[in-house]
């Protein structure tokens, strides 16, 4: 299928094209790097843990924090953050793993001598340090879209795969933390797993030891971003099972290639050799729950709210994603030896992810830790759509016209967020259909919205109660 003004250039690739070009658009429009040592800082909240790592071994030269105590309060507070928990034994630990530190690093290297050459504080925040981080983003953002179109290529033509890059991109919430809070963890997370997913299918029809390690490292950083990520290691266990027979010869399979699944334990575990010797190096202990106080509640999952609630519903902002929802029950028939795995792995995430204390996962715009499954819950979205590209031609407008729809109705919120009209974490259903569509409230719509807003109780979250 060639576009004739692109020879050589498949439709598919045409749309990842404009895809990347669309982001990078958006990126340099928003340039959030602009407001460097701002309450409106690319570094900051999460962000400013995952960072953390970084500055404080090359620039200040000290993982233990100690040197904080030699700066003005105000120093690292409003300007700069280095957010940390304090261990049993009074160390200062950096609450989230170094995953993101890991993939920041050339970039944050790269920025480092931008401020250098330029001639700005070279103190690991100013304008050079966001505008590379963002940078960072919008680069693995771009490596994620293309080997997402390499996989879904795997099962379905280039007219399926086109709507579903289109759908994932501009479509759901990871557009806005790709363009808006570009180094939160979840587009990089996006990447790796659409990496991993892809390798993983080559390395099981085709196995190499270069493969095996290469996917090995590439699972290692999943997990090191966010441990929940291990989850993901369902799909490579299931894949290609579907009856009593695939499951025997998945166990021959495995049998006879064990030297390749003890390289990927060794080169995942190579991953987390930094972290283990941070945590012994500041605890004394290899393992360290840095999240303390903050659990999962596995008897009281939140699996309705996290979908429909206006508080950061995942369907309620991104409801383009029931396509991938309704999609699953298309697989079987399309595509059976990715189905069980896709299954699972769904029930599995969702249960775990809205166990979590906070469902709503603080100041976010839907639920954001879902973006980081969108790549493997793009199969079954392009499974549905496929079949009804495949049907008559009003169905294929209608399906068209939905797809703008949910493309518009997203991107118009993503600026909504921005602006403050769509509240992080107290949005209520009144709240949300007063600011539906609206670009600004005059007077007396602001005063309703604020008193429709219902912000969640920590404290009581924090201990397993109704929020």
């Amino acid at each position: 299928m060639k576009l004739n003004f692109f020879r050589n250039t498949s439709f598919s690739k045409f749309i990842l094209y404009l895809l990347c070009f669309t982001m990078f658009c958006f990126v340099f429009y928003t340039k959030r790097w602009t407001k460097a040592e701002t309450p409106q800082k690319i570094i900051n909240w999460d962000v400013t843990s995952y960072y953390s790592y970084l500055p404080a071994t090359f620039i200040y030269h000290d993982v233990t924090l100690e040197f904080i105590k030699n700066y003005p309060e105000k120093e690292f507070g409003e300007r700069h953050c280095f957010f940390y928990q304090t261990a049993p034994n009074g160390s200062k630990v950096i609450k989230f793993t170094m995953g993101n530190a890991i993939m920041y690093a050339p970039f944050f290297f790269i920025a480092h001598a931008t401020a250098h050459l330029l001639n700005y504080e070279t103190n690991g925040f100013s304008i050079p340090y966001e505008f590379w981080l963002a940078i960072s983003s919008l680069f693995y953002l771009i490596m994620g879209l293309s080997y997402l179109r390499k996989l879904l290529l795997l099962y379905f033509n280039e007219y399926a795969s086109s709507a579903t890059l289109i759908a994932v991109m501009l479509g759901t919430n990871l557009f806005y933390y790709s363009s808006s809070e570009p180094a939160m963890s979840h587009t990089y997370t996006f990447s790796l797993v659409s990496v991993f997913l892809y390798q993983f299918i080559r390395w099981y029809n085709n196995p190499s030891i270069k493969k095996i390690i290469l996917i090995g490292l590439l699972y290692g950083l999943i997990v090191l971003i966010r441990p929940v990520n291990i989850l993901f290691i369902v799909f490579p266990l299931i894949f290609d099972i579907y009856s009593g027979r695939t499951l025997i010869n998945k166990v021959y399979f495995f049998q006879k290639h064990w030297k390749h699944l003890l390289l990927f334990l060794i080169s995942a575990f190579i991953v987390f050799i930094p972290q283990l010797i941070y945590w012994k190096t500041l605890t004394g202990d290899w393992l360290f729950y840095s999240y303390l106080n903050e659990s999962f509640y596995f008897l009281k999952p939140h699996i309705i709210d996290g979908f429909f609630s206006f508080r950061n519903g995942w369907l309620i902002y991104s409801p383009i994603m029931i396509f991938a929802v309704i999609g699953i029950f298309y697989l079987k028939r399309r595509s059976k030896e990715i189905f069980l795995p896709i299954v699972l792995f769904f029930v599995f995430n969702c249960y775990v992810m809205y166990c979590w204390w906070t469902w709503w996962y603080g100041g976010s715009f839907g639920s954001r830790p879902m973006i980081d499954s969108y790549a493997l819950m793009s199969l079954p979205m392009a499974a549905i759509f496929q079949t009804i590209l495949e049907k008559g031609k009003l169905i294929k407008i209608a399906l068209v016209t939905i797809i703008s729809g949910f493309v518009f109705i997203n991107i118009f919120q993503s600026r909504q967020k921005d602006i403050g009209l769509i509240h992080h974490d107290a949005m209520t259903k009144d709240a949300y259909f007063l600011v539906f569509l609206k670009s600004d409230l005059n007077f007396n719509e602001r005063v309703l919205l604020d008193k429709s807003l219902k912000s969640p109780n920590y404290d009581n979250a924090l201990l397993g109660k109704d929020e």
